[in-house]
């Protein structure tokens, strides 16, 4: 039977098996699933929100629906796009990964990401047979400054604030890298007691900038592990910007000797 498919129609033991899969599964049985972790992205960048149906479905008949706050973010319906309704604000910058439908993959595209992009997205399949039509994303945006470079064993600032100026004592303040706490002001306090090991007894706030907004960040006797990129977060802000994200790039001190001597070399030679 196998070789007869492949030889009648080009079929493997794959492509006959996984057919006959999504022919066995119905609406009824799949579910939408959207992702419990938020999704990060940076202005400017692009951005996915992952939403898929489990087990997988052949989704292209259907209707698919993302909304944010009851606007129409993309639509797709009678198998294709059907954008009439769309939001304004996200023309032009939206879409579904066509080809990976048929695998039941209905997550998002979306490009040029601005500040008012963040929030709360929904994608729903609303005739799905199923208990569950409809699966959430939170997305949340932001800004890049530039690059701060230090010398190793220096003191460094990762600088961040509020703009316009906003009195942050109160609320809480998260400084983050790679997904550790660095430091965390919390019930108008220093809150260490989840404080990554690495940046015991290096870090502090500015607590009399704060209530001018400033969140700004001292890290001492800078080590090279200390290189990376660092959050700073007000999770109760009520603005769509909640997060501010800074590279910290560290140099050895030998590069800066180096630069030095060859300074006072070519200094010498022309005095020569």
């Amino acid at each position: 039977l196998l070789s007869y498919f492949n030889f009648y129609y080009g079929l493997s033991f794959s492509d006959v098996t996984g057919s006959v899969y999504m022919m066995l599964v119905s609406t009824g049985e799949s579910n939408v699933i959207g992702s419990h972790d938020p999704v990060n992205a940076t202005v400017g960048d692009d951005a996915i929100l992952p939403c898929h149906l489990k087990p997988p479905f052949d989704v292209r008949t259907l209707t698919v629906e993302w909304t944010r706050d009851g606007q129409s973010v993309h639509i797709w319906r009678h198998e294709k796009e059907y954008l009439n309704d769309q939001d304004k604000n996200f023309r032009g910058r939206t879409s579904l990964f066509h080809e990976e439908m048929i695998r039941g993959n209905i997550s998002l595209k979306l490009t040029n990401v601005t500040e008012l992009d963040a929030g709360s997205y929904s994608c729903n399949v609303p005739k799905l047979e199923s208990q569950v039509r409809k699966g959430f994303i939170n997305l949340t945006v932001g800004e890049y400054n530039k690059p701060v470079t230090v010398t190793v064993g220096d003191d460094v600032i990762l600088p961040c604030h509020l703009g316009p100026p906003f009195n942050v004592r109160t609320l809480t303040v998260e400084w983050t890298r790679d997904g550790q706490y660095v430091h965390v002001w919390r019930h108008g306090k220093d809150y260490l007691t989840d404080q990554d090991e690495n940046f015991r007894g290096r870090t502090s706030l500015f607590h009399e900038e704060m209530i001018r907004g400033n969140i700004s960040l001292k890290l001492t006797s800078v080590t090279e592990l200390d290189a990376g990129s660092y959050t700073c977060i007000v999770p109760k802000l009520q603005s769509q910007v909640k997060k501010n994200f800074i590279i910290l790039t560290v140099g050895e001190i030998l590069s800066h000797i180096l630069i030095l001597f060859f300074c006072v070399f070519s200094t010498q030679n022309q005095e020569k």
